[in-house]
């Protein structure tokens, strides 16, 4: 399946007969279903989780939809272009704060010529495109006392078919786009600023709205939080402040439980692009971090890929490293041919996730033997090869402050060597 489902079957979902058409009356529990998570339980119930992931079908929801649109006024922009629509989540909640007509089909009209909408499968802007009437009805309802039936009108000519990646959506500078993009890796271009290989589907679509979007066009996007902290995703970061004017970019947690991800959202508006992308300069501070006492780098054994024909050294696991303990002497042994560690030195498991109660759990190599390290450790050698500053590093690491600081920095399910070498020393 191509991630496409036939509109009758969720008119007849939501209905006790009859498909919806053009000119079908509309009951107010059928708007009221339209409006709330209906929509969304019936595709993710019609397709199976394998292929939503495989095609990036995992909408924003009402509650996402809020907090993306939160706090901003959106009365200064003529149009909202939503380039992956789906079911409509975003831009319903854009229509909440549009004005209203004369008549429920008045509003219908004006909010058609001020919406654009794409995604691949047509039956999600039906019913986006639905859910958006339903709205207008219910306002109307609301707010003026007017009738309670209304005619579902055909789809607008800018609700259009396709691959947001290939159409140019004619943004102008009254344009906001409002975003959550998919979030598969896919193959990116050779000429893209988001890398080589497969990328996040998310900074792909990114990038083509920043580089068709002319200066002074609003972005709300929700994307994967490994593209504001990744290292992976620095340069990318670099290009895209280069395009445009970052208003707010911040961490918000899991997306939810059906697509395993953190995610942030980005406030932003288009410039003309500088001359010379550089990179931000850091903010002037006196705050000494990690990286002025240790060195850090990624443990290089990688089982069954390093060749294991080296002399035999003690050799550090996730698995035999236990967290919070001290090694004086290794249990483990191994022959891998590759770069070898003199201790002491910290080591600290990558895998980490902002549902953990310590973000950064370490462990103590204290012995001064060479040793082997797997590669998912972070190494953290003291500088002044003292074991002493590696048992202050362990007071830092399990600060609460660092936590918090983490839980900001990065929130995607592992830790980089950027994250830590900037992770604040601290020493009451």
């Amino acid at each position: 399946m191509n991630g496409e489902i036939p509109l009758s079957s969720f008119a007849t979902a939501l209905m006790t007969a009859g498909d919806l058409d053009e000119g079908t009356l509309c009951p107010e529990k059928l708007v009221s279903d339209l409006m709330n998570g209906h929509a969304t339980d019936f595709v993710y119930n019609t397709l199976s989780l394998s292929d939503r992931r495989r095609h990036g079908v995992f909408f924003s929801g009402a509650s996402w939809a809020k907090k993306i649109l939160a706090g901003h006024d959106l009365t200064g922009w003529q149009r909202f272009v939503d380039p992956s629509v789906g079911v409509g989540d975003l831009l319903l909640e854009v229509c909440r704060s549009l004005p209203l007509q004369k008549t429920a089909s008045e509003t219908i009209r004006d909010w058609g010529d001020r919406l654009v909408a794409v995604d691949l499968r047509k039956s999600f802007l039906d019913i986006a495109w639905m859910r958006i009437q339903a709205l207008a009805f219910h306002r109307h309802a609301a707010e003026k006392g007017q009738s309670n039936k209304i005619l579902f009108k055909e789809l607008p000519i800018n609700f259009l078919v396709g691959d947001a990646l290939e159409i140019d959506l004619q943004l102008t500078t009254d344009d906001c786009v409002v975003m959550n993009p998919p979030y598969q890796r896919i193959q990116a271009p050779e000429n893209s600023f988001v890398g080589r290989g497969q990328r996040s589907a998310a900074a792909l679509h990114l990038e083509h709205i920043t580089r068709i979007a002319p200066p002074g066009a609003g972005i709300f996007a929700l994307i994967p939080d490994v593209l504001r902290s990744g290292s992976s995703y620095a340069k990318f970061r670099i290009k895209l402040r280069n395009l445009v004017n970052v208003i707010s970019f911040e961490p918000f947690g899991a997306f939810g439980t059906q697509a395993d991800i953190d995610v942030a959202i980005l406030v932003a508006t288009s410039k003309p692009p500088e001359e010379a992308p550089t990179e931000p300069q850091p903010e002037v501070s006196n705050e000494q971090c990690i990286e002025d006492f240790f060195s850090v780098s990624v443990g290089p054994v990688v089982p069954h890929r390093t060749p294991t024909d080296g002399k035999p050294y003690a050799y550090l696991t996730a698995k035999n490293a236990i967290v919070g303990e001290e090694i004086k002497v290794a249990s483990e042994f191994a022959t891998y041919s590759c770069r070898i560690e003199r201790g002491p030195f910290v080591i600290v498991r990558r895998t980490s996730s902002p549902s953990d109660k310590k973000r950064a759990r370490s462990t103590l190599f204290s012995s001064r033997e060479e040793a082997l390290v797997e590669n998912h450790l972070l190494i953290l050698k003291p500088k002044d090869k003292k074991i002493s500053t590696c048992r202050r590093l362990l007071n830092v690491l399990d600060d609460d402050r660092t936590d918090a600081w983490l839980n900001h920095r990065i929130r995607c399910r592992h830790l980089t060597v950027g994250a830590i070498k900037s992770l604040p020393w601290i020493e009451d």
